[in-house]
């Protein structure tokens, strides 16, 4: 990391302990930034026929906008699409470069912020860079990442941040959300929980599915890509395949190298000498995190580009705090919750919107031991009660319906 990078990462450090210095520093750069944005790009006309993707900052190219994208390739030869990539050295940058009618750009670049002043829609699944300023004339659709189980934005009343102060955060979410036109939810849950977090009108939201979620509902049965996963991964196609997908930790951050870690918790022997040689172990880390350790008996599957891939291919799912388990809960598959730090997670660093101990699709566990056994016994059962409220609209046609209301 850069002596630039490094002192950034520490400045935030310091001001995240203080909520006043922390919100007027916030409020200066940011309004800095987009008047600067705004002086630079004024003249740029924009282009209502050209739509900017955009996932996890380049990171991937998944999730909801990816699936709103493979729509639209398909149906609208008239309209040009631009994919936002971590580096030219990503593994679909050359795919993407390859397709009808789209150019990429690197995350970050001049000819990033050229495509956000020209684009006539943008389409995230995360917060943008502050500096864009939006247009009158330009419609920003965000997509988000999953349905929320911990508590977002506005709605954490409790907690202590590395990076932020709770004044900051606030702030930092409401200068995202003022830019948002249209913000897709796939329930009348999430809908609720998004209007409150993100401070939005109702007004706003499409309430009809997730388009990430469509690959998952249309590929369910798909054995010969189940296959081709496992093979891409050397699975034999034999084994039970365990998922476990936990989230980030707020206070788990490094100055030094300016990230988020995680060290895999069920890396230890009362965990994994419980299980043969029958069963194969995926982890599958949050993209805020990264973690220095090697892995004895876990296959790490973090840079995997689609998540749905992972979730077809595993039998079983453990997860701990982070929204995955919503759909994996579509393919009808045990899911087990492995919660070690709850009373942290649920009093100090986040809080829930729903009642855990009797909401979920699984059951929690607090000892690696315990899950083990669960684990092992493979005991789940259907989830169709907890689709029908938290998956309504989940019918593998999400995208489509959703093009037509903005579009």
């Amino acid at each position: 990391m850069t002596i630039k990078k490094r002192a950034i990462s520490y400045i935030k450090h310091k001001l995240s302990s203080n909520d006043l210095l922390d919100l007027i520093s916030k409020y200066v750069v940011v309004n800095l930034a987009q008047l600067i944005f705004l002086i630079k790009y004024r003249s740029h006309k924009v282009d209502s026929k050209k739509i900017v993707f955009e996932c996890f900052q380049g990171r991937n190219v998944s999730d909801s906008p990816l699936s709103l994208y493979k729509e639209l390739i398909n149906t609208r030869k008239d309209l040009s699409f631009v994919w936002v990539l971590n580096s030219v050295e990503h593994g679909l940058y050359d795919q993407l470069s390859n397709n009808s009618n789209t150019t990429v750009v690197i995350y970050n670049t001049a000819e990033y912020d050229i495509e956000y002043a020209t684009a006539g829609y943008w389409i995230t699944n995360c917060r943008l860079p502050f500096r864009l300023f939006k247009k009158k004339n330009q419609k920003y659709i965000q997509c988000w990442h999953g349905t929320p189980l911990k508590k977002l934005g506005l709605d954490i009343e409790v907690g202590a941040y590395s990076t932020t102060s709770m004044a900051g955060m606030r702030f930092s979410y409401g200068v995202d959300s003022s830019r948002y036109d249209y913000f897709l939810s796939p329930s009348k849950y999430a809908s609720e929980k998004f209007c409150s977090s993100f401070n939005i009108p109702t007004k706003s939201i499409i309430e009809l599915g997730y388009p990430r979620n469509d690959s998952l509902i249309n590929d369910m049965g798909n054995t010969s890509k189940i296959d081709r996963v496992k093979a891409k991964l050397n699975i034999n196609e034999s084994k039970t395949v365990v998922l476990y997908a936990p989230t980030w930790r707020d206070k788990q951050y490094s100055i030094l190298n300016n990230n988020y870690y995680f060290d895999n918790p069920l890396e230890n022997d009362d965990f994994i000498e419980q299980f043969d040689d029958s069963f194969v172990f995926l982890f599958r880390g949050h993209y805020f995190t990264e973690s220095d350790k090697q892995s004895r008996r876990f296959i790490d599957v973090s840079s995997y580009n689609d998540i749905n891939d992972l979730f077809l291919i595993s039998d079983i799912l453990i997860t701990d705090y982070s929204s995955v388990f919503f759909d994996f809960a579509l393919l009808n598959r045990p899911i087990y919750f492995y919660m070690y730090d709850r009373e942290h997670y649920e009093k100090e660093a986040r809080g829930f919107y729903l009642d855990i101990d009797y909401d979920l699709p699984g059951e929690i566990f607090e000892n690696s031991i315990l899950l083990s056994k669960a684990v092992k016994s493979g005991v789940g059962s259907t989830h169709n009660d907890f689709n029908a409220v938290y998956n309504p609209f989940e019918d593998g046609k999400s995208a489509c319906r959703i093009i037509s209301e903005f579009l």
